[in-house]
């Protein structure tokens, strides 16, 4: 016997976001009908998910509809985590299936150790190669995060990991860092706190 049903999947289908069509077989004047899944799942909005590229059976007789190229953005950068959703027969959303556990992993941790002594002249140049570098990263909690220690005759802890949480309050930081000045250069001492 023919089936009754033919389930497309469309991963173009609303720029991208993807659907799945559910179209009637081997009668006349069959139709399609659309799940609009971008409307039951709302993460599909921010991004282009092509759900509907995998398409399964599922055990208890929905299906289960996936994007596997659906991306999240990391950062400057993007990994592919897919996702997937469970349909009824009738393709109403029963719930999302979590992909496997993956997180924007911190990109590094960077201390600067800074030589603020008075061998240092001009503080501006230091204050602008501060600037350059910082801006280079992605700065941000679960990203980069940035620490500055000073030294000259002391050390001083400027700003610790991850409490200028943005890159626009960290290069304000950066333009307003003092320099601490002293006859002694501490170098191995710095280097031993950092």
């Amino acid at each position: 016997s023919c089936p009754s049903r033919l389930l497309v999947g469309a991963p173009w289908d609303g720029d991208g976001q993807g659907d799945v069509y559910k179209c009637g077989v081997g009668l006349q004047n069959s139709s399609c009908a659309k799940a609009n899944l971008g409307a039951a799942a709302p993460w599909l909005r921010s991004s282009a998910g092509h759900l509907g590229m995998t398409l399964v059976d599922s055990k208890d007789g929905g299906f289960v509809v996936c994007a596997p190229l659906w991306s999240q953005e990391c950062g400057t950068s993007v990994f592919s985590s897919g996702r997937c959703v469970h349909l009824n027969e009738e393709l109403q959303l029963m719930g999302t299936i979590a992909p496997t556990a993956q997180r924007c992993s911190t990109y590094m941790d960077i201390i600067l150790v800074l030589d603020g002594s008075n061998s240092i002249y001009p503080w501006e140049e230091v204050q602008a190669f501060l600037g350059n570098i910082l801006g280079r990263f992605f700065i941000g909690p679960g990203q980069t995060q940035v620490g500055v220690l000073q030294y000259g005759e002391r050390l001083v802890q400027e700003w610790a990991l991850g409490q200028h949480p943005t890159a626009q309050h960290l290069l304000e930081a950066a333009r307003n860092l003092k320099r601490q000045e002293g006859r002694e250069t501490r170098t191995a001492m710095a280097i031993r706190q950092a």
